[in-house]
């Protein structure tokens, strides 16, 4: 952590996410562009609206005591490049503030980002969403931002009650389940969803019923770790890696729309996955 003036976070702000920690009143009074706003009182609840932790954060608080405390939590929930502004930031930044929205700091997975031009529009229609192994839910909260109607099933209840309020936090609603998808029948529904997705889970049981749940014409969007990851962290159990070639093999039936597999010398090692189950001619359901 280091500590910046005005003049030193006015020129390196562009390499920061900026994040304001002050309460509502005082951040909708002004500040920096492209600011987030977490007050410092709901920063560890709503850590899913965090950025990625590898990302350079710079906190601004009501003073460089406040804006302290809060780079000290963000270090210890993981953020190893945070500085904070030491000061008054109305003394010292006014003249650089506007009173716009807070801009989101947190991010989806930039696959489904990139899926995003493939799935569904649901201004054609309701489309509906099944978000697996969801932890904090941005992906939900983000395909409902898009106007999905998402619904979010993870065995832990703590995150699905972070992710409920991040997105009641941006003006939407998304249906937790609290589930645990490794029992033997984790009551998947049949065929009932247009997007079935899964970022950063694997287990191997759950590949049947996940096909089965995409409706036909649906949507598969997966992303978790390959083999070799290990080298890197965690997962580290080879039933939670997978190998090369084998995510494709999963959905027979389906159409590969998108397969890669990402394994950079500094990691991770990921597969993605986008597939479409197809439409029976005669509009019954087709089998996966």
């Amino acid at each position: 952590m280091r500590s910046l003036d005005a003049a030193q976070a006015l020129a390196e702000r562009d390499g920061f996410a900026v994040l304001d920690v002050r309460d509502p009143d005082a951040f909708a009074a002004g500040h920096l562009a492209r600011s987030g706003h977490l007050p410092l009182a709901d920063l560890t609840a709503r850590r899913g609206e965090l950025p990625a932790r590898d990302t350079a954060v710079l906190v601004i608080g009501a003073d460089g005591v406040h804006a302290r405390l809060a780079a000290e939590q963000l270090e210890a929930l993981g953020y190893a490049r945070t500085a904070w502004l030491d000061g008054d930031p109305v003394l010292s930044l006014r003249d650089h503030f506007e009173r716009s929205p807070a801009a989101p700091l947190w991010r989806p997975s930039p696959f489904l980002v990139d899926a995003l031009a493939h799935l569904p529009d649901p201004r054609s229609g309701q489309k509906r969403v099944l978000d697996l192994a969801a932890g904090a839910g941005r992906e939900s909260v983000f395909l409902a931002l898009r106007g999905y109607q998402g619904g979010a099933w993870d065995h832990d209840r703590g995150p699905l009650e972070r992710a409920q309020a991040m997105a009641l936090h941006h003006g939407v609603t998304i249906e937790t389940c609290v589930r645990d998808l490794e029992i033997r029948d984790p009551r998947l529904p049949v065929a009932s969803h247009d997007v079935v997705m899964v970022f950063r889970f694997l287990h191997r049981p759950l590949f049947p019923r996940i096909a089965q749940a995409v409706a036909p014409g649906g949507w598969v969007v997966y992303e978790t770790y390959l083999e070799g990851q290990e080298r890197f962290g965690r997962p580290k159990h080879p039933r939670f890696l997978l190998h090369q070639g084998e995510l494709p093999g999963h959905f027979p039936g389906f159409e590969i729309v998108r397969y890669e597999e990402r394994t950079p010398d500094e990691g991770p090692m990921l597969a993605r996955l986008l597939a479409r189950r197809p439409n029976d001619s005669s509009g019954r359901e087709r089998a996966p």
